[in-house]
Formats: C-alpha cells, sequence, structure tokens
C-alpha cells in the first residue's frame, strides 16, 4: 500500500451510477469531462486523458470498481479515498455549492496537493469469498423475514 507524490498528471473522477465527471490539466488550463460509467467512458477518459497517470476518486460503494480495475490494468495509478476526507478538505478550503463537477475538481486539487494511498484490487478469491459472504447474509436475513412474518400470521384469529 504504497503512498506516492509521483510526478504522473493527475486526474480527479466524481464517480456516480451513470457518469463519470473527469477534471484534469493541461498545462495551467484545467479540463473537464462528462463520460459514462462503462467501458465506452472508460476508454473516451484514457483517450483523453491518458494511461499513465494518477486518478483521484471516492469510494461510491460499487460504482467505482469497474473503473479502478480498468484504470488498474491500464497502467494507471489508482487512489480510492473515503469520501469524508474530500468533504473535510473542501471544508478546509471553505468551499460551498456541490456539483458533480466540481467534486472532480477538487479531487483533482487534493491528488495534486496530497500524497495518496495507491489502490491495488484485492486477489480474485477474496473478492469471490466476499461476494458468498454477502449473499449468506442477505439469505439469513430473508429467511428471518419471513419467519418472522409466519409467526406473526399464524397469531392471527382467522388464518387462511
Amino acid at each position: 500500500m504504497m503512498v506516492t507524490a509521483s510526478l504522473l498528471p493527475v486526474v480527479g473522477l466524481d464517480v456516480s451510477k451513470a457518469t463519470l465527471a473527469v477534471c484534469y490539466q493541461v498545462d495551467d488550463l484545467v479540463k473537464h469531462l462528462e463520460v459514462s460509467n462503462n467501458k465506452a467512458g472508460f476508454q473516451q477518459l484514457v483517450k483523453a486523458c491518458g494511461a499513465h497517470c494518477r486518478f483521484v476518486m471516492e469510494a461510491t460503494g460499487t460504482y467505482n470498481l469497474a473503473l479502478a480495475y480498468y484504470l488498474h490494468e491500464q497502467g494507471g495509478q489508482v487512489a480510492v479515498l473515503n469520501p469524508l476526507v474530500i468533504k473535510r478538505f473542501i471544508q478546509m478550503h471553505l468551499s460551498k455549492g456541490k456539483s458533480d463537477r466540481k467534486d472532480a475538481q477538487w479531487l483533482l486539487r487534493y491528488g495534486q496537493q496530497q500524497p495518496v494511498k495507491v489502490w491495488q484490487p484485492d486477489e480474485t478469491v477474496l473478492v469471490e469469498c466476499r461476494q458468498l459472504e454477502q449473499v449468506n447474509e442477505q439469505l439469513l436475513k430473508q429467511k428471518t423475514m419471513v419467519s418472522n412474518s409466519l409467526e406473526a400470521l399464524q397469531r392471527q384469529p382467522v388464518t387462511d
């Protein structure tokens, strides 16, 4: 889990379910781009910014995972940050107002100013075990819910 302050260009990425708000810098000019959160959008992103960058994004549940894996496979350095870190960074700079575009710009700024931990994908077997564990937990919750509902129905004076 290396922390880096490399000289790679930084790209700020605000990830949502459907889109990626992208912010990057060319010379002194800050540029913005919006692409789809799918493989075609990922390809557009790499075409516009290059693959060998430091991509800085927030952890957004599962919405950022496919992107993180793709960028890692393309040779980019990926930093996945706790959203609270960015929220506090923005507050520290006394900024107000919120949009995907602004968030991407703050992620760019954070990545330029702060050393970030480089994200590495988990081993496949670990990901598969976590998925199985999640499904097992969901099934147990559903079983308890159905069991409780059945018990409540059986206590009613009229049952069918």
